[in-house]
C-alpha cells in the first residue's frame, strides 16, 4: 500500500517496548490482496454523514497511538504492542451517530468474516482501526491495511483487514459467534 503511512514519533521509538510474543496468522478465507489504488473504507448505515475513503484519503485522519496487549481466545498473547491508528470513537463522531444506531457492525475485505460491538463497546477509549504495529504498517499477514484493535476483549472481534464499517439499530451475529463463541468477548 503505497503511500506508507508516515509513523507518529511514538510509533517511530515503540513506546510499548516491541511486541513480545508471537502473532499467528488465523483466518477463515484465502488471504485477501489489496492495493492502494482500488482498497477504499466505508463508514455507514445509521449516521448521518457516510463517507469512503481511498487509502490517501484515509491517510489523513488524524491518528494516536496506544500501547496495550493482544489476546487470542485460543490461549496465545502478544503484549506491549506499539498500535497506531484512528480510534473508533473519533470515525464514529466524524460520521455523526443516529440516534436509531445501537450496534456497530465490522466488515472484513476478504468478504466473509464480520463482527460487532455493541455501541457503547465500539466507544471504549482504546479500540481503534490500527494502520501501523510497532513503527511499520501491519502485514497482510496480520490484518493489514486496517484492522479493529479492540483490547479488552479477545482477538476475534479484532477484525483483519478492516474495509467497512456499519452502524445498525439491530444485534449482529459475527462470524465466531454464530459458531459458538460469545458475543462479549472480554478477556
Amino acid at each position: 500500500m503505497l503511500p506508507e503511512p508516515e509513523p507518529l514519533p511514538d510509533s517511530v521509538r515503540v513506546i510499548g517496548g516491541g511486541a513480545e510474543g508471537r502473532f499467528r496468522v488465523y483466518t477463515v478465507t484465502r488471504l485477501p490482496s489489496f492495493d492502494s489504488q482500488t482498497w477504499t473504507f466505508t463508514l455507514d448505515g445509521l449516521v448521518d454523514r457516510p463517507a469512503v475513503w481511498s487509502w490517501e484519503r484515509f491517510l489523513a485522519i488524524a491518528r494516536k497511538v496506544q500501547v496495550s496487549d493482544f489476546h487470542c481466545v485460543t490461549g496465545w498473547s502478544v503484549y506491549r504492542n506499539t498500535w497506531e491508528g484512528i480510534p473508533l470513537s473519533e470515525l464514529l463522531k466524524l460520521a455523526g451517530v443516529n440516534p436509531k444506531a445501537k450496534y456497530v457492525k465490522f466488515y472484513s475485505g476478504d468478504g466473509e468474516y464480520t463482527d460487532a460491538l455493541s455501541l457503547e463497546q465500539a466507544n471504549m477509549d482504546d479500540v481503534m482501526v490500527a494502520i501501523l504495529h510497532d513503527g511499520k504498517p501491519i502485514h497482510r499477514d496480520y490484518g493489514g491495511p486496517a484492522r479493529l484493535i479492540v483490547p479488552k476483549m479477545y482477538a476475534y472481534k479484532s477484525v483483519k483487514w478492516l474495509n467497512r464499517i456499519e452502524l445498525v439499530d439491530k444485534p449482529h451475529t459475527g462470524y465466531w459467534e454464530e459458531r459458538g463463541y460469545d458475543n462479549d468477548a472480554w478477556v
